[in-house]
């Protein structure tokens, strides 16, 4: 009767250590902030008097992702601040962060928070190279108002070599995507009475992404 408690114990014990060791493990964390500012997110408003590209290389936040595990999906923060923005006019640049548009005084940054990280699919897989097409669920917030977004995009992590030291120290995270943000979504009207939405501005813009981003800096 002994034994048989001594391996019911070890029989539960096991199990428990085994539990633990597959539980979720900590995805790798990596910033993405670059002293040399070659991150980027660029904005096109397209309308029929206007067209307006604007760019901003002062991109902060981390990534969460485990390329080991990358069925487990990931997380993260991606931020911008709005007095970044660069149209290549000043005054228009002015404009923009007024209160009448991105309101910079009062909604400092535009974000978007990474909840979930869904429908992976491997596109090109080796030892030091990995490439996702992933879905970037989270909440994108701009002037003070939020909402859920699904984001295609494209992932690669990159395994630290000499090549990639050259850029930065640590294993790589480049990602990449492009969305479309409505204006109204998130109550970007311009100045009252002048109607530049639809005919000076975009009723949506187009946003891009692309950066790279660092699990050595994350540490």
């Amino acid at each position: 009767m002994k034994t048989m408690k001594l391996i019911g114990s070890a029989t539960l014990m096991l199990a428990l250590v085994v539990s633990v060791n597959t539980q979720a493990q900590p995805k790798t964390s990596f910033n993405v902030e670059d002293p040399m500012k070659r991150n980027t997110v660029t904005f096109k408003s397209m309308a029929p008097l206007e067209d307006i590209i604007g760019t901003s290389n002062e991109i902060s936040g981390t990534l969460e992702f485990d390329p080991a595990k990358p069925e487990a999906g990931g997380s993260g923060m991606l931020s911008v601040p709005v007095a970044s923005l660069d149209t290549g006019i000043p005054l228009r640049d002015e404009h923009l962060a007024n209160d009448q548009w991105l309101d910079a005084g009062k909604y400092a940054d535009i974000t978007f928070k990474i909840v979930e990280v869904k429908d992976v699919k491997a596109v090109k897989v080796n030892d030091e190279a990995k490439t996702f097409d992933v879905v970037a669920v989270g909440d994108f917030s701009l002037r003070g108002k939020t909402k859920r977004m699904e984001v295609p995009a494209r992932i690669t992590w990159l395994k630290e070599t000499e090549v990639t030291k050259a850029r930065q120290p640590g294993d790589l995270l480049a990602a990449r995507a492009t969305f479309d943000v409505k204006l109204a979504d998130f109550g970007v009207t311009g100045p009252a009475g002048m109607d530049l939405i639809g005919s000076k501005v975009g009723e949506s813009v187009t946003i891009e992404f692309s950066v790279v981003a660092s699990s050595a800096s994350a540490k």
